[in-house]
């Protein structure tokens, strides 16, 4: 199992959360007893998890630079790629999907971004979420209402940075100050829609845990789901075909702690830069 990268060092010129947000760290004490709550299996699921988003998206960490010049055409070109230097992710009380909230959080860390905060915004994060953290490795944790939380966007800004938002409309205020900031921004706005195939097969409690809320979309007879959660026997594949209905991620028994986010992976969170000049 691959471990947990760590977040990228802070360069000496990188930013820093403002001072005031000190104040506003969550207590280390309440993501301990969460922690220590959660059942090890229910953790083992969310590490399985961790390992299998750094198996599926590799590490991209680092600064890349490449020049070329093209002589025939005339120009000459040179491309510079980079970790965005912040991250914010910031989600409601409410939001306790342990797996999604870890598919959220990992993509950062594999693309290098050397400051990532997690916000709960307008009270204590739920269990779930403070354990996700806890296993992805987030320090800095902070709890925001959503006038503080658009105060540190707009301090942030000048740098360019990404905004994750994990609701259910509750942030959209939020959402709107990212974009009067141009600040590039992804959002799950709603649950996802999950099929979840021989219910027998799976851990009832620790899908709870794991999906929270999206357990309870599957009556959507008419919206086609995000994901199937498929049991399969120890070892097989899944068939070499993919049916319209089965969704853009299928899971079997033992990887209910993954989770991708359509749109969200490592790309996200990098910075590419081009210039161009003539021969």
């Amino acid at each position: 199992m691959q471990p947990t990268p760590d977040f990228a060092p802070l360069p000496p010129d990188a930013p820093r959360w403002p001072l005031w947000t000190e104040e506003l760290r969550l207590d280390d004490a309440l993501a301990e007893k969460a922690y220590e709550a959660t059942p090890p299996p229910w953790r083992a699921a969310i590490k399985t998890g961790l390992a299998l988003a750094h198996a599926h998206f590799g590490q991209h960490t680092g600064t890349h630079r490449c020049t070329a010049e093209k002589s025939h055409a005339g120009f000459w070109s040179h491309t510079e790629e980079c970790p965005v230097p912040w991250t914010v992710i910031a989600f409601t009380p409410t939001y306790a999907a342990a797996a999604r909230l870890a598919g959220a959080c990992m993509p950062a860390a594999l693309a290098g971004v050397p400051l990532v905060a997690a916000a709960c915004v307008d009270g204590l994060p739920h269990d779930a979420a403070l354990v996700s953290l806890e296993l992805t490795g987030i320090e800095d944790i902070f709890l925001l209402d959503q006038e503080k939380l658009c105060a540190l966007l707009q301090e942030m800004s000048p740098r360019h940075g990404r905004l994750v938002l994990l609701h259910t409309g509750e942030l959209a205020p939020v959402r709107q100050c990212a974009r009067g900031l141009g600040l590039r921004c992804f959002e799950e706005s709603r649950p996802p829609h999950l099929r979840l195939l021989h219910p027998e097969n799976f851990d009832s409690g620790l899908l709870a845990f794991a999906q929270a809320d999206a357990l309870h979309t599957g009556a959507q007879k008419n919206h086609p789901p995000e994901a199937v959660l498929l049991a399969v026997e120890h070892g097989q594949h899944v068939p070499g075909h993919f049916c319209a209905d089965d969704g853009l991620l299928t899971l079997t028994p033992g990887c209910e702690g993954f989770w991708l986010h359509p749109g969200l992976d490592p790309d996200f969170f990098r910075l590419r830069r081009h210039a161009f000049g003539l021969l």
